[in-house]
């Protein structure tokens, strides 16, 4: 039997991070930051709420919302962050075949579909158990060596040609709600809008988690998760025992009102469809059911933010 290759240093790397960040996404984005010559820990601190199925409820693997978002990431990188609609559409298309590698590789890309994880009791101690953790560790590994041989190889090798530019236009979902919030709080960058076009149909209209609803919750992610730079080291001794809970108790707040209003957090059940190619997503996000609910998100997000304690006895 030949013997496997040398896991990478980047490989190593990210398995590691899941056992001092917690956070499967944060242990995809940090290495292939590395590998890239990228330092954006503000990207970083936005992804707090991604991990567990998006605030773990199951959906939207993080390792496959790690990969997606460091894809969008070195594309912004390459391109200087001069986007035009056709290569935002490129990198839509090369999230979603790794979407669908992920899948075929390990048969779902939703938590709450894993046998071997208990989604919603994701702690400390449930991760570190050996059989609860094995599976994150594959998938982390497997996720990361692929993405280390695309950054690695040749770029004609990896690069094709951008699609033609679409006939439809539409806005982007989480970048629109990102951009909203940043105007109505002050809480935001363009970097990190350009980048979340990732999250656009549930991850390269794939239907996963909500864009509109990841964008909200990155917005939430710089406001309240700790910096590590910038935070007291005896606090963030202790962090993962408490789990960064005041990002965590706002983000409740923000997916329990989400959920209530539309009863779901997947873009497929929100829209009630699959989308084949870009030209089906632009049709549903031009339609005002998809506006409404970016409004909504936008809302509350900036409520939350502006007020933290919640504080209902002010004026509507």
């Amino acid at each position: 039997m030949a013997k496997r290759p040398p896991s990478s240093p980047y490989n190593k790397e990210a398995k590691k991070l899941l056992f001092t960040t917690f956070n499967c996404a944060k242990a995809q984005l940090i290495p292939l930051q590395r590998l890239s010559g990228v330092q954006n820990d503000a990207l970083i601190m936005a992804l707090t709420g991604l991990a567990g199925g998006m605030l773990n409820n199951g959906s939207t693997c993080g390792v496959v919302i790690g990969g997606a978002v460091s894809s969008a990431m070195i594309r912004d990188q390459e391109l200087a962050g001069q986007w035009t609609p056709a290569e935002k559409i490129r990198l839509l298309a090369e999230i979603r075949d790794d979407v669908r590698w992920f899948e075929a590789r390990f048969k779902t890309s939703l938590c709450r579909e894993r046998d071997d994880l208990n989604y919603q009791r994701i702690t400390v101690l449930g991760l570190l158990h050996p059989q609860k953790a094995k599976g994150c560790v594959a998938r982390t590994g497997a996720s990361m060596d692929r993405f280390v041989a695309r950054y690695t190889a040749p770029p004609e090798k990896t690069r094709p040609a951008p699609p033609a530019p679409p006939a439809c236009l539409a806005e982007d979902c989480a970048p629109q709600v990102l951009r909203e919030i940043r105007t109505r709080t002050g809480v935001g960058d363009e970097t990190l809008e350009r980048i979340a076009t990732a999250f656009d149909g549930g991850l390269g209209l794939s239907g996963g988690g909500c864009g509109a609803l990841a964008g909200a919750l990155m917005a939430l992610g710089l406001k309240f998760a700790l910096d590590p730079k910038k935070t007291d080291p005896k606090k963030l001794a202790n962090i993962y025992k408490a789990m960064d809970s005041e990002f965590f108790r706002q983000a409740v707040r923000l997916v329990k009102a989400f959920v209530a209003e539309f009863g779901a957090f997947e873009c497929r059940r929100l829209t009630g469809k699959h989308f084949q190619n870009w030209d089906e997503f632009c049709a549903f996000r031009n339609t005002a059911a998809c506006d409404r609910l970016n409004r909504f998100l936008v809302d509350r997000t900036a409520e939350i933010i502006n007020d933290p304690a919640g504080d209902r006895t002010r004026a509507p």
